[in-house]
């Protein structure tokens, strides 16, 4: 796994041309460029520079583009509130997308509206889920819930012919479902319902890639093994084809080709035809959606640096604190016993990462031990709450009732959410499901605070850092909600 001297020069000088040009870093491990993954987010800039709603350039050769459609980045203004009686953390800007962080999800009601100033909803959780729309032009793969709570990915293809557009589905939904198995895939199996995956069919005048001119002017390098596209191109096919409403959180290209073509970073880039195609799409998702570093080694000499990444550290004996109290921790039939291993972030010393293997290290999934380990794994649950908030609506409407009755909060899953019943700050009903019957509790007269309070309920095998302020932790606070409700009993 160590790379040549030669792909050293070559890699420095393909990162100069990376941040402009718009590269990031491979999935291949004698073949990575590193700064998709720093700390300061410069590897961001690599493939994808910009944000949905910025683009200056059009789309070309795109059947059926609604000219003027706008995609809408997640709204709402940092430390924005919920209505009244619920409760939850505001959600910060994220990086893998540079759009502006949303706050609450629009699920409440009683006396304040939901964010943005949406209604409050009345409906009762239950009945058929809704429609995942994902444009005209758009393939709904995963259709987990409302987006407004949800983690939405969007995929779009370049170099696939109008009579190619089948091939570009068929090979979302090859990646998506190595992406949701076990145990390669966790966390996601374990969040299915929190993600939402759209495809967008786009039409390229030539393919595969390297054929001639193509939609999104996609190219790679079989040298460096990186992919670059336009990105203005890129955003402006999303707003051009997702609903005005629709709010992306991470963004992909599939290249119709089967070349060793991957980039991580703030749009996704992975070769659909590869064979290990899957396995690329999930170790880049590590780079571009959740800021991890490549744990494999190489010839780099700046070995000595504390990089901001969770799963790479310089210090062999606490870790930095990154991963403290996963030492010694047995991911038994993936990764195994967790430990300070010495050899990643391209050095052959100097940088430590927490498993022997991962797919962070190696990338392929048909290998044994190539799964998430527990350091990387928890900080992908922490991004997924960062988009979320557990409870998608309450009926009746939080706040004041007129009489007992039944209370409802919808969580996102109930496998995943729990729901704690609480009458005056006393539990009543431990993980007692989504329903509870106020009516069938003896309520003294006087006035009277119920609380549902949902949260995840993972334990200690998925998350142990529950709290701090480092290395994206603080997004452990999203995964609980209260909702409140009060009641005058004569």
């Amino acid at each position: 796994m160590q790379e040549s001297g030669q792909w050293s020069t070559w890699r420095s000088a393909l990162w100069s041309v990376a941040l402009i040009a718009g590269s990031g870093c491979s999935a291949e491990p004698q073949a990575a460029a590193p700064a998709a993954t720093s700390q300061s987010g410069a590897g961001q800039l690599a493939a994808v520079g910009g944000n949905a709603g910025t683009a200056t350039s059009s789309v070309t050769s795109v059947a059926g583009l609604a000219a003027g459609a706008t995609a809408t980045a997640r709204g709402g203004a940092p430390g924005s509130t919920a209505g009244a009686g619920m409760s939850g953390s505001s959600r910060p800007d994220r990086p893998s997308t540079g759009a502006a962080g949303r706050g609450m999800p629009v699920v409440t009601g009683g006396a304040g509206a939901g964010a943005a100033g949406s209604p409050a909803s009345t409906t009762p959780p239950s009945g058929p889920m809704a429609p995942l729309d994902c444009g005209m032009n758009g393939v709904a793969i995963e259709n987990a819930g409302p987006p407004k709570n949800r983690v939405n990915y969007v995929i779009v293809g370049d170099g696939y012919t109008a009579a190619q557009q089948e091939t570009f589905v068929a090979h979302v939904q090859k990646a998506m479902t190595k992406r949701f198995s076990e145990v390669i895939g966790q966390p996601y199996g374990r969040y299915r319902k929190f993600v939402n995956i759209c495809a967008i069919k786009l039409v390229s005048q030539n393919g595969p890639i390297g054929s001639g001119a193509t939609a999104l002017d996609c190219t790679g390098d079989d040298q460096s093994r990186l992919a670059k596209c336009n990105s203005s191109k890129v955003n402006m096919a999303l707003m051009a084809n997702l609903p005005t409403s629709f709010e992306v959180d991470w963004k992909a290209v599939v290249l119709n080709n089967d070349r060793w073509w991957n980039t991580g970073a703030t749009i996704m880039l992975w070769s659909g035809a590869h064979k290990d195609a899957a396995g690329a799409a999930l170790h880049e998702g590590g780079h571009g959606f959740h800021q991890l570093a490549d744990e494999y080694n190489g010839s780099d000499t700046n070995c000595s640096k504390e990089f901001g990444e969770v799963n790479v550290t310089a210090d062999n004996s606490k870790t930095a604190g990154k991963w403290d109290m996963w030492l010694g921790w047995d991911q038994a039939g993936a990764t195994g016993v967790q430990g300070a291993i010495s050899g990643a972030r391209y050095c052959m010393s100097g940088q430590y990462r927490p498993s022997q293997n991962s797919m962070m290290n190696q990338l392929f999934g048909d290998k044994p031990n190539t799964a998430y380990n527990p350091v990387s794994r928890e900080k992908m649950i922490m991004d997924i709450w960062r988009a979320v908030t557990p409870v998608d609506m309450a009926t009746p409407a939080a706040g004041k009732l007129d009489k007992p009755g039944m209370l409802q909060v919808k969580v996102i899953d109930p496998a995943v959410v729990d729901v704690d019943w609480s009458i005056d700050d006393k539990v009543v009903a431990a993980k007692g499901g989504e329903s509870f019957d106020l009516s069938a509790q003896t309520l003294a007269p006087g006035a009277h605070t119920i609380t549902a309070l949902a949260y995840d309920n993972a334990g200690m095998e998925l998350v142990r850092y529950k709290s701090g302020m480092q290395y994206g932790r603080m997004n452990w606070a999203r995964s609980q909600q209260k909702v409140t409700w009060t009641i005058e009993v004569p």
